[in-house]
């Protein structure tokens, strides 16, 4: 049996990279878009006939951020680091649904965004409990 080296921060970041791009590619062409910051794996956006200011969930590759839209201008962010992610649920109807991004730190407000669309919910919760387990074994901050 070989003895393990250790890698060099570099190649660790390239390796890390290379799994995000390969996960990427898992993504379906129609939902994944292109967006400004290449960290970003996956956006969600609530529909906006029923939400005046649509709220936005991005998914990292080492947190989701919460962006809600208060009014023109106006918005607020949340970040959750996936360690300290204990849970995602989504809850879905006939065409609509909403997710819920619950925290280990049970005092800390869950992120939620809602009024996006059922197949959404769905395959956003699939991708953040991927994520989840690809990030075991890094220590929570708690």
């Amino acid at each position: 049996m070989a003895k393990f080296e250790s890698l060099s921060s570099k190649e660790a970041k390239e390796l890390e990279e290379e799994a995000v791009e390969h996960y990427k590619e898992k993504v379906p062409k129609k939902i994944r878009q292109t967006y400004q910051e290449p960290d970003i794996i996956h956006k969600v956006k609530s529909m906006f006939p029923f939400q005046l200011f649509p709220d936005e969930l991005l998914i990292k590759k080492d947190k989701i951020t919460l962006v809600n839209n208060v009014g023109p201008g106006m918005r607020r962010m949340r970040d959750l680091h996936l360690h300290d992610i204990a849970q995602v649920e989504a809850d879905v109807g006939p065409l609509f649904g909403h997710l819920h991004v619950i925290p280990k730190l049970r005092t800390e407000e869950p992120l939620l965004i809602d009024r996006i669309s059922r197949k959404e919910a769905l395959q956003t919760r699939k991708i953040i409990e991927d994520l989840i387990e690809s990030h075991q074994g890094i220590e929570s901050t708690y």
